[in-house]
């Protein structure tokens, strides 16, 4: 009877063990509130649960999570430009342990695979940083290298080998290509040390992503989102760390009357001269963590829409749009590949949607309050 009661206890133990360790947390970067908005996402409820917000500072934007999962860190592109470190708490609460400066305004942040470099892309400043981080999760104030770019430097991420480093110029159309030493953190030219990324002129290459696994023929795939043109450029990964354009697929719902957009100038996202079609203006990209399904964001007609992707060479094909929170600019799908939460820069609200595991279809599950100007989401698979 002892023996059972202990079991029986045991089991509970583990159980809640469990679904502590199963835990998924969601934050959410809010420009205008100057906060970072915390959630648990519950897998099972299949809804989103408030955690609090927390101060940042005012135009809060990009965030990433380290590799251990124990710190967040996000970028302040208001003066003096800095990223504010926090420590998650086991109920998913940030504490702030610290500030940096940065030389820029970044419009990227990422780390390497290990979480020993913070690296940041300043699309104001044409210039990408690296940043050692301690052995506490702080990023050290005096930057290991800085590294002057052309016009517009936008994203920043080293390859799944952690070797290579890439960097997309929004404003030169360019992908820049170098070889990353994870131990000092410090990256030299590849060669060559850029290649071109363009069907025509002033594409505007942004956020990319990099297929899961390797494809049918044993190349591994990169996708880059441009902003002005409209389509999704993809391209595979050499032996020497260098990248091949391949083919450019549209990616903007073809129920959308609009016309090539027009990169943004520094003063403001809307100031543009008017135009006699609504100009293109795309935002974000992620796969799932399968490789099946892509997804990409476009913010002037609020729209996210979906891919499948060739398991033999890695090509997309369109399947659907769907109207989604306004201007949206940045998602995440969770490691199960069956969520994902997007926000909108002029809304108020989450998104949280279901993916379906056989079709990549989309339903909304849920809409949730959140701070104003959402623009960022990090998620936290515990």
């Amino acid at each position: 009877m002892k023996y059972r009661l202990y079991a029986g206890a045991l089991v509970a133990i583990m159980a809640i063990a469990g679904s502590v360790q199963a835990q998924s947390l969601v934050y959410v970067s809010n420009a205008d509130s100057g906060t970072v908005t915390g959630y648990q996402l519950d897998k099972s409820q299949k809804t989103l649960i408030p955690i609090g917000t927390f101060p940042a500072g005012d135009k809060v934007m990009s965030s990433v999570v380290s590799p251990d999962k124990k710190m967040l860190y996000v970028s302040v592109r208001s003066k003096p430009y800095h990223v504010v470190a926090y420590r998650i708490q086991p109920d998913g609460k940030l504490e702030k342990t610290g500030q940096s400066p940065l030389p820029g305004s970044m419009a990227y942040l990422s780390t390497d695979k290990q979480g020993h470099f913070l690296l940041s892309a300043s699309y104001g400043n044409d210039l990408f940083s690296i940043n050692r981080i301690d052995s506490d999760g702080q990023v050290e104030a005096k930057p290991v290298q800085v590294v002057h770019t052309g016009k517009r430097a936008h994203a920043i991420q080293v390859d799944p080998s952690n070797h290579y480093l890439f960097v997309t110029l929004l404003g030169a159309d360019q992908l820049l290509q170098f070889h990353f030493d994870p131990t000092t953190g410090k990256v030299t030219p590849n060669t060559p040390s850029f290649i071109n990324i363009q069907s025509e002129a002033a594409t505007g290459p942004r956020h990319f992503v990099f297929a899961p696994k390797v494809d049918g023929q044993g190349k591994r795939n990169m996708y880059i989102l441009t902003e002005m043109a409209g389509n999704i450029t993809r391209l595979t990964l050499n032996k020497n760390g260098t990248a091949t354009p391949v083919e450019n697929v549209n990616s903007v719902s073809p129920k959308e009357d609009m016309q090539r957009g027009e990169a943004r100038p520094l003063t403001g996202d809307d100031d543009l001269p008017p135009s006699a079609k609504p100009r293109i203006w795309q935002a974000d990209i992620h796969i799932t963590p399968d490789g099946r399904y892509l997804y990409s964001t476009e913010r002037t007609s609020s729209t996210l829409s979906s891919f499948s992707v060739d398991p033999n060479d890695g090509h997309l094909t369109y399947l659907s749009s769907i109207k989604t929170e306004q201007q949206p600019r940045g998602f995440a799908i969770d490691n199960s590949g069956r969520f994902l939460i997007e926000s909108g820069q002029k809304s108020t609200q989450l998104s949280l949607y279901s993916i379906d595991g056989s079709t990549g279809a989309l339903t909304l599950l849920g809409r949730y309050p959140t701070g104003k100007g959402g623009n960022w989401v990090s998620l936290v698979e515990k």
